[in-house]
């Protein structure tokens, strides 16, 4: 998937604004730090304003070259960390907000996270855990599936169990790992729910014809009013999954 650079920067902003409370949780002392799935550079920005020594990575084009308009001095990278070229060094850190949970090899992840940690390098990191926005994803599900449409969940989200689990299991120490609620508002008004679909279903939405697209949302409109509109705004129900692990 290719991502809307801009759109994210201003609707959508609330996913590294969120992230900016695990800046908290980083080394008080100066560290050499990977920012996994950068998107364009906000948290990468305010990691080196802490005084840190930072790279960010994302795998989308767009995402890149918004990141190198935007901050010219750091370093943005084209890569995927499933699969990183030599241009991926040794780091201290390895930081990453709301990212996790579109990678379908959470295994490899952190195998190749492991092997580009420093000794006692640590991963600090939030991403959405098990449950996370189930309403709208259970409600899009329905939808297609009325129209003969399979859906094929683009995301992994994890119970704690499971991920502390995998984080032994390729050799992390877990310091914490916290399972939460974080209800989100999102920008937009009455339109905010089908921006927030466009921008995080945007191929599955792509395959539809323009009338089955508007169907589609406007009867998730109705169908998710009862639970998730607040007088003036859509809540989406965001759950969290928040870890702190060393490298063994």
């Amino acid at each position: 998937m290719e991502w809307n650079a801009k759109k994210y920067n201003t609707t959508h902003d609330f996913v590294f604004k969120y992230g900016a409370g695990l800046l908290k949780l980083l080394p008080k002392e100066q560290s050499k730090v990977l920012d996994i799935g950068c998107g364009t550079g906000e948290l990468t920005n305010q990691i080196a304003q802490l005084g840190h020594e930072v790279t960010g990575i994302d795998q989308s084009v767009n995402m890149i070259n918004q990141a190198r308009e935007s901050y010219p001095d750091l370093t943005f990278l084209q890569e995927d960390i499933l699969y990183p070229t030599d241009q991926i060094e040794m780091y201290d850190v390895a930081f990453s907000n709301a990212v996790f949970h579109w990678i379908p090899d959470q295994n490899l992840l952190l195998k190749n996270i492991n092997e580009h940690l420093n000794e006692n390098g640590q991963l600090i990191c939030e991403f959405g855990a098990v449950g996370n926005v189930q309403l709208i994803r259970e409600a899009f599900g329905r939808e297609l599936n009325a129209l003969g449409a399979s859906f094929e969940e683009p995301f992994c989200f994890t119970s704690l169990s499971d991920y502390r689990m995998l984080l032994e299991k390729n050799h992390f120490e877990v310091i914490e790992i916290l399972e939460y609620e974080r209800p989100t508002t999102l920008k937009g008004g009455k339109a905010g729910l089908r921006e927030w679909m466009e921008q995080f279903y945007t191929e599955e939405l792509g395959e539809l014809s323009r009338n089955q697209k508007e169907r589609i949302l406007e009867n998730m409109e109705r169908d998710l009013t009862p639970s998730l509109w607040k007088e003036d705004h859509w809540e989406a129900d965001y759950r969290r999954l928040r870890i702190i692990a060393v490298k063994m």
